[in-house]
């Protein structure tokens, strides 16, 4: 495919994936299996001491850009991609933390974020898998306080909560399904969010913090909705280079 042929399909695939009311939430691949966030022991503790927030400049360097994984078309998402997010709400407080992803505001705010759509199997014809990479830095505690309100929220809200898209449109949830979290950075989760409407897409989240950094993935299938995953290799590469960037701040 062309050079602007491929801005022309991700521009699609953006488009689908706002429509779903997710555009700036960003899950090894799914799984049935449950995890309450793994924690890496195996991690020295003066690693994590050391590390420190990454500045927006080295967020943008430290995070995925295009051509850099095979089988993936990475593209940095912009101002106004971003902004549309909104503030997100859930008709329950306890469901907030999830409801944010659906926008894009969150509390505790980040002190810098950087944001990537990503798409695979992005031909003329189709497109596969899709979703959006968020890459955030924290202030002390933050980053651990971000990872543990979602996780208490897809343990309270497993029944589902009414909630509106940053655009103050109807997003109700479903159900939230826990999902096998991934072997990664300090801690992680995984999780899916089931559509209350007819389209009854499931979009699966992916939660990964490295000290002070977090990254959030979230990926959807646009070709059948109900069978979203967000692809393994795809978290190992940005866990990877987040990790490096932060070891080299803590240098």
């Amino acid at each position: 495919m062309s050079e602007s042929g491929t801005k022309r399909t991700m521009g699609a695939a953006i488009a689908a994936v706002a429509a779903l009311g997710l555009m700036t939430g960003c899950g090894s691949d799914s799984g049935d299996g449950k995890s309450d966030g793994a924690k890496q022991d195996d991690k020295p503790a003066s690693a994590a001491s050391a590390a420190k927030p990454l500045s927006a400049s080295a967020l943008e360097r430290a995070t995925l850009a295009s051509g850099e994984l095979k089988g993936f078309e990475i593209q940095k998402m912009t101002d106004k991609e971003v902004s549309e997010g909104g503030s997100a709400k859930a008709g329950k407080a306890e469901c907030q933390p999830l409801a944010a992803l659906m926008g894009s505001q969150y509390d505790p705010a980040p002190k810098a974020s950087v944001h990537r759509a990503y798409a695979t199997d992005l031909t003329k014809a189709k497109i596969g898998g899709a979703g959006l990479i968020r890459v955030s830095s924290y202030g002390p505690g933050d980053a651990e306080r971000t990872v543990k309100d979602l996780s208490e929220a897809v343990t309270a809200c497993q029944g589902g909560f009414p909630a509106k898209d940053g655009s103050g449109e109807k997003s109700d949830v479903k159900k939230v399904a826990q999902l096998e979290a991934p072997k990664a950075g300090d801690e992680a989760l995984a999780f899916s969010l089931h559509d209350a409407s007819e389209a009854k897409a499931v979009v699966n989240f992916t939660v990964v913090r490295s000290g002070p950094q977090l990254m959030v993935f979230f990926g959807t299938n646009l070709a059948d909705p109900t069978k979203s995953e967000v692809p393994a290799a795809l978290v190992d590469a940005q866990v990877a280079k987040v990790e490096k960037a932060t070891r080299g701040a803590a240098s």
